[in-house]
């Protein structure tokens, strides 16, 4: 179940928001954009999972794993490839960790890939974010993603038995989900 969306600019919202009022936040911002880390740390009692580019990291994780995209022109301009993306976690809190998967699952290379057709251009594989929501998070916890675009980070939130909260600032891509969530 999604808890709740908002269309709105998450940064207005988060400011809005009591200490400690989220168990963890998963997230993928825009890469370039700036991310206000003191006031997730305000907000958030837990882990804080965040994808990034490597070029572009935004606050000193404890640890980085890496999701290996798919070979695609789309990843490429005048400059060689970025065929991977970080995965900065910053552990905090009850430093939840869930270790009941296969093995496999914890060494921090990840190579999911999409199934079906992409409803973002930057949308994550479902096994991908439903593998970080168990890990980083338990049944119950109150997950966060402050920027949800496909909302891929919230629908594993719910399948897995966590309360998923998001913000959206695009219409398109909000109206999408929501009417997708309907259907």
């Amino acid at each position: 179940m999604i808890t709740e969306v908002h269309h709105t600019d998450a940064w207005k919202y988060i400011a809005a928001m009591p200490d400690n009022s989220v168990s963890a936040i998963i997230t993928d911002p825009m890469y370039k954009d700036t991310v206000n880390m003191p006031e997730l740390l305000r907000v958030c009692s837990g882990n804080i999972v965040m994808f990034c580019d490597p070029r572009y990291r935004f606050f000193a994780p404890d640890e980085v794993a890496l999701w290996m995209k798919p070979p695609s022109s789309k990843n490429t301009s005048r400059h060689l490839a970025h065929p991977w993306e970080e995965i900065l976690i910053l552990r905090r809190g009850a430093d939840v960790y869930n270790a009941d998967l296969e093995s496999a699952n914890y060494n921090g290379i990840y190579y999911d890939i999409l199934q079906g057709k992409r409803d973002h251009p930057f949308e994550k594989p479902a096994t991908l974010c439903e593998r970080l929501v168990h890990i980083y998070t338990n049944p119950g916890d109150i997950v966060f993603d402050p920027f949800f675009g496909s909302g891929a980070i919230l629908k594993a939130a719910a399948k897995l038995g966590r309360r998923a909260l998001g913000c959206e600032m695009d219409a398109g891509h909000f109206s999408k989900f929501v009417e997708g969530m309907a259907g």
